[in-house]
């Protein structure tokens, strides 16, 4: 009775009814995975999944002044499932064995009447960073898909200035300390921080920060299999050291678009092709320089409304770039930073400092896809999709 009262309260109902649906989902994910591995229990590395789940309490960052309605402190829940990483491949060693897994979480965002709820779903993987047995300090990266209840309307949520689509991009970080409790309980205890944006897809898009404190709860579906105590340690790839020496040349061609008709009207694509010239240092990193070229169909209605000044031939309006590029490689994925400088640009309006982050996925090996963000001292300017090729020139 007590229980039919409280989710018939017009207060509760909404939110308590979609933690109860995800909480639903979880429960027949981890009966299904757990029905799996008893049945393959012979197998020596069977899977070994961890059911989590943590608090946050944490604050929107209200960074331009037109965001201050939205200033308040607010809780955040998410559940997740994680699995143990023990070194069948080589990107697992060098970092360390971390854990992946996939999370879901969720915020009535202060139950704001303007910005609605926010969801989302991540895949992520857990890096330690200590290497003690029963106390571990551990930063978790995701990335992932969100969702935003309300979003901006010019006629009936024209104060959301911050989110103009219900979909956008979710990133979760977070830095936490780990601690063992038994066999099958572990505790935690960190530092988050979750951000929402489409990338200018579509405007308004000032972004949504969350930093937040967090305390979680895991358990361990099966007690540990005695065999993931022997860490197992790749082999060498055959000739591997062969003495070579080379570079990569990835060469990438993407599109994408942008829906500025609440600031300019119309939707206006974006065309880009760059190359990253990059030198292997260890298994992990390669730097190097890269090369772009792009053309932005907002910049001439920017140019018209800023300036006041006609363009009479589009091909003016492509911008070139010189920039440094940093790849971290993880297994078939890979991230790629640039930090670079126009050389040629008819829109003034960003200045001259223009910053890139790619998320590779290797199709083979010299095939790939990417999704690239280009932002300007950090407000993303638009988000591309992309396919591209990898050149190994060896030169020794």
């Amino acid at each position: 009775m007590l229980f039919n009262n409280l989710l018939n309260k017009p207060k509760y109902k909404p939110h308590f009814k979609k933690l109860l649906f995800g909480l639903f989902v979880v429960a027949i994910i981890c009966i299904s995975a757990h029905s799996s591995k008893a049945q393959h229990e012979h197998k020596r590395l069977a899977s070994n999944l961890i059911l989590e789940g943590h608090a946050y309490y944490g604050f929107l960052i209200p960074h331009h002044i037109e965001m201050e309605i939205f200033n308040s402190h607010f809780p955040a829940f998410e559940i997740s499932i994680t699995k143990l990483t023990h070194g069948r491949t080589r990107w697992e060693y060098m970092y360390n064995y971390p854990f992946v897994g996939i999370g879901y979480w969720y915020s009535d965002i202060g139950r704001s009447p303007y910005l609605g709820s926010a969801h989302a779903i991540f895949p992520y993987i857990n890096f330690p960073l200590t290497r003690k047995k029963d106390i571990q300090l551990y930063f978790r990266t995701g990335l992932g898909i969100g969702y935003m209840t309300k979003r901006f309307h010019r006629l009936d949520n024209y104060k959301n200035v911050v989110i103009g689509s219900h979909i956008n991009v979710a990133i979760s970080l977070l830095l936490e300390l780990k601690k063992r409790i038994g066999e099958q309980f572990i505790l935690s205890a960190g530092i988050g921080f979750n951000h929402f944006s489409n990338g200018s897809m579509k405007t308004p898009n000032y972004g949504i920060n969350i930093p937040s404190i967090s305390a979680g709860i895991a358990y361990r579906l099966s007690k540990e299999n005695p065999y993931f105590k022997q860490k197992l340690l790749p082999e060498l790839r055959p000739f591997e050291f062969d003495g070579k020496k080379s570079v990569d040349l990835d060469v990438t061609a993407a599109f994408g678009y942008k829906d500025m008709r609440s600031e300019i009207g119309g939707r206006y694509v974006i065309f880009t092709t760059f190359a990253n010239l990059l030198k292997p240092t260890t298994f992990k990193s390669k730097y190097g320089i890269g090369l772009d070229i792009s053309y932005d169909g907002t910049d001439e209605q920017l140019i018209l409304k800023e300036y006041h000044d006609t363009i009479d031939n589009k091909i003016k309006l492509v911008q070139t770039g010189l920039n440094l590029a940093y790849e971290l490689n993880i297994s078939k994925v890979s991230f790629i930073a640039n930090l670079g400088i126009y050389l040629t640009s008819k829109y003034k309006g960003d200045g001259i400092i223009y910053e890139k982050l790619a998320l590779q996925y290797k199709i083979s090996d010299h095939l790939f896809t990417s999704i690239t963000l280009k932002a300007h001292a950090g407000r993303a300017d638009f988000i591309v999709l992309g396919i591209g090729y990898k050149f190994n020139l060896i030169y020794y």
